[in-house]
């Protein structure tokens, strides 16, 4: 492996990384939000005894692998759902990085992680965080409606929504 290919797998990694933590926070979004509760100030905790969870063991995925899936605390079990869906972001993260950030974005005839992200092609850029702001908002989307908190009315004002903004986003990326 020569030092580029390890550039990018590093970078690929680290954006697989930031799409877990936030696969981490839409965890938080999907379960409080219907339920009236703050997804900002209240740290994230048991929902059975209400110990706030520590930093070491709120690491995306491989806090819940250390934990083995329950409290440190109080032992209860804590839902594989957190963990799958920490991994499922950061694995959507990385392969969008790979395969339309690192390796033949339409938006710069450069690839690489050095040519195109740490010497930034905004258009590439804008383009890969619009995706993953798609598959986060859709994957939300699916995880209030699995625990059926996520009205149909508020599903089809989402659904709108989306088709707003590809337009949007469709001019902005495509302007010289």
């Amino acid at each position: 492996m020569n030092a580029d290919s390890l550039i990018d797998f590093v970078t690929a990694l680290w954006l697989g990384f930031i799409g877990a933590c936030i696969g981490s926070f839409l965890n938080v979004v999907a379960y409080r939000l219907p339920r009236g509760m703050s997804v900002i100030w209240k740290a994230s905790h048991c929902p059975k005894c209400n110990h706030p969870i520590r930093a070491r063991d709120n690491v995306p995925v491989l806090g819940w692998l250390w934990l083995r899936g329950k409290c440190r605390d109080c032992g209860a079990s804590i839902s594989p759902r957190y963990a799958i869906v920490e991994g499922i972001l950061g694995l959507v993260f990385f392969s969008l990085a790979y395969t339309e950030l690192l390796h033949g974005s339409p938006y710069t005839d450069l690839s690489g992680a050095i040519d195109v992200v740490w010497n930034p092609q905004w258009r590439a850029i804008g383009a890969y965080a619009y995706h993953c702001l798609l598959v986060s908002i859709l994957l939300t989307i699916v995880l209030m409606r699995l625990d059926r908190t996520l009205s149909t009315q508020l599903f089809l004002l989402g659904c709108i929504g989306f088709i707003l903004l590809w337009p949007l986003a469709f001019f902005f990326l495509h302007v010289n």
